[in-house]
């Protein structure tokens, strides 16, 4: 998921950084001025996490009122936002145990040995996903899920026989270093932008400045907003700035899996946009006034049953 191609790479290099370069994110939108408007949170007490700013769908917010306010629980707003954590987490799993086969020394069959430990999560994190998500099909998410873990596996051993190619007498560290170079769910403390103490990012390639996030389903607007949040809690704690975002689609074609990636300057415009949605959820909560329903309801949304009784 995390290994751009030639044409990708070449677009980082030659087009994203140099804008980057020529047009600087504006500094009052770092992370790093935590303490300064616009980015200095509406509330510091009331801490939120990324996804629920970010993949909030309804217009008046409604779907973070009923998740907070009413359930009083941690529940999906879409079933697509549901399949999309069962990934992320198949996929972080893969990387990690494989950089510990690697640092063993034991990764000579390394699909073979992470495999029963990927079938075991894949079948304890859909039953989870199924207590929570009403008419899920658990079977078809699984399927996916395997296929994905497989394809990843695939290329991760590829990736392991090109280093030690070319590099035949290179010790764990550096093979790790080489290929599987990405950090996997950096927890990050939001509290200086009000948001969770709790934070973890997909995955990061802090050197290059790029983070990535996975999706599964159609782009949608929203998605490079919570890049954008991760962006500037990252800079709030470390002060370096984090430039460019990566969305990582995957999604079920005729045969095994389609993976696109979305790769874009985290941009001026989407930094402003993450920090209202924050301010505006954090005024609605702490107000305590329940919101309307919206004139238009999303069709996609899980909470439509509550607002009107469908």
């Amino acid at each position: 998921m995390y290994y751009l191609d030639e044409i990708e790479y070449k677009l980082l290099i030659h087009d994203l950084l140099p804008r980057t370069r020529e047009n600087p994110i504006d500094d009052r939108l770092r992370g790093w001025n935590w303490h300064q408007p616009p980015v200095r949170p509406y509330s510091f007490e009331l801490q939120l996490p990324i996804w629920e700013i970010a993949g909030s769908i309804c217009p008046t917010y409604r779907d973070v009122w009923i998740r907070r306010k009413v359930l009083r629980k941690k529940l999906f707003t879409t079933s697509k936002q549901a399949e999309g954590v069962i990934i992320h987490k198949i996929v972080s799993h893969v990387f990690k145990e494989a950089k510990k086969l690697i640092y063993s020394g034991d990764y000579s069959d390394l699909k073979n040995a992470l495999l029963p430990g990927v079938k075991e999560l894949v079948d304890n994190e859909v039953k989870y996903i199924s207590e929570l998500v009403e008419n899920i099909d658990a079977n078809k998410i699984k399927e996916f899920a395997l296929q994905v873990a497989d394809w990843e596996m695939l290329r991760i051993e590829g990736r392991i026989n090109t280093v030690k190619a070319k590099y035949p007498y290179i010790d764990e560290e550096g093979l790790v270093s080489l290929a599987v170079p990405v950090s996997l769910e950096m927890p990050v403390d939001g509290r200086l932008l009000g948001l969770s103490s709790m934070l973890r990012v997909d995955a990061s390639w802090l050197p290059g400045g790029l983070i990535y996030e996975i999706k599964t389903g159609y782009r949608e607007k929203w998605h490079k907003l919570q890049v954008a949040g991760y962006a500037l809690a990252l800079e709030s704690i470390y002060e370096r700035p984090v430039d460019i975002g990566v969305v990582v689609y995957v999604n079920r074609a005729v045969e095994g899996i389609r993976v696109n990636r979305d790769i874009f300057v985290v941009s001026d415009d989407l930094r402003s946009r993450f920090l209202e949605k924050r301010d505006e959820i954090q005024m609605l909560l702490l107000k305590g006034e329940e919101p309307r329903i919206p004139d238009k309801c999303p069709r996609k949304c899980l909470f439509r049953n509550i607002c009107l009784g469908e």
